[in-house]
């Protein structure tokens, strides 16, 4: 081959390896597979430059617009578009970015003592957050509604639903229990218990998950047995 047919091979080779790849956003992932129209993205992009108050992602939108949580949290895990829980954190300007590089310099300091400890919780044991914006960072993350636990107190009936021993190990109380659908609560998700509750009910039972304060989930745990939980006053 002439060296300058050569070469032209060679740049031609250089730039099909170095054409960068265009990252799609959720919102295209969702139009492509036919869960949302174009107009729906629109609108949900529309809402999201006017939205006041608490910052929302396009996904959180799309839910209050009426497009199943589910075929979103599907799409979010299939195409891995799950934002990091530090960086929502940061969205949520709960912390400060030299906050969230000191916990992840902590976090690789334990890994290495053979210690795993999550992000989140490291940020709300070193000061830096509280419980409940954690929990709010959570929900973000995940795409799961978080609800409050007080004053509420399961029944042995309710927590059936999944079992004794199986709801205090994963640490679940049952929200309600219907023919067509079932509601948990967890102090923080585990997606290898989830998927596995969802096949425990896959005759079509829909499973809906939410997230409560850990400390309400303890008392819940710890209560539920209790003769005078029928009643609110203690």
């Amino acid at each position: 081959m002439p060296l300058t047919m050569n070469i032209n091979f060679q740049s031609a080779q250089m730039k099909r390896k170095f054409i960068p790849i265009i990252e799609k956003m959720l919102g295209e992932i969702l139009v492509e597979r036919n869960i949302i129209s174009p107009t729906h993205l629109q609108m949900a992009l529309d809402r999201q430059k006017k939205q006041t108050g608490k910052y929302k992602y396009i996904g959180e939108i799309l839910i209050d617009m009426g497009i199943p949580r589910e075929k979103i949290n599907e799409a979010l895990d299939v195409y891995d578009k799950r934002r990091p829980i530090g960086q929502v954190c940061l969205d949520l300007k709960i912390i400060t970015p030299d906050q969230l590089q000191k916990a992840l310099e902590k976090q690789s300091q334990l890994a290495r003592m053979a210690i795993r400890r999550p992000l989140g919780k490291l940020l709300v044991e070193m000061g830096f957050t509280t419980t409940d914006e954690y929990m709010d960072a959570l929900s973000k993350h995940f795409n799961i509604p978080t609800v409050s636990l007080r004053g509420f107190f399961p029944s042995p009936s309710l927590q059936r639903a999944v079992g004794e021993k199986y709801a205090q190990k994963h640490r679940i109380v049952v929200l309600e229990d219907y023919s067509a659908k079932v509601k948990l609560a967890f102090p923080e998700p585990n997606p290898l218990v989830m998927d596995e509750l969802r096949r425990v009910f896959s005759s079509g039972k829909k499973v809906e998950f939410c997230l409560a304060n850990p400390i309400d989930i303890d008392y819940c745990l710890s209560n539920k047995f209790d003769p005078f939980s029928i009643s609110n006053y203690r």
